[in-house]
């Protein structure tokens, strides 16, 4: 796959430390060429494998949020069991992961409240 905005990542590591190992783990399994997608379920299982983390998914329909709307689902990588997340596009037709946010617990809470029709 090829991440899209990997300067994000590294910016939540020069901010939050603790999160180092979670976020070059995450990098290190979705960077890999040979890496593709067919399914949410995919997704998941390929990351849970690889951290024990949870993967979940909002429809693109669902938030409002101009930053994250396009035509691909929205996916959340849970980073350290949940205290940081790594909210996602995922472009599987490209091999293109996009990455408009990482947010910590706290953060990623208040924009699901504010930007996420129930």
């Amino acid at each position: 796959m090829r991440i899209i905005t990997q300067k994000r990542i590294k910016q939540a590591i020069e901010e939050h430390p603790q999160w180092q190992l979670g976020l070059q783990l995450w990098l290190e399994i979705f960077k890999q060429k040979d890496i593709n997608f067919e399914s949410y379920q995919q997704i998941k299982q390929i990351w849970e494998d690889a951290s024990g983390w949870n993967v979940d998914r909002i429809p693109t329909r669902k938030v409002t949020d101009a930053a994250f709307k396009g035509d691909f689902d929205i996916y959340i990588f849970d980073i350290h069991k949940n205290d940081c997340r790594i909210v996602t596009r995922i472009q599987a037709a490209t091999n293109k992961i996009f990455i408009p946010k990482v947010y910590s617990h706290a953060e990623y809470d208040k924009w699901w409240k504010t930007k996420v029709k129930p």
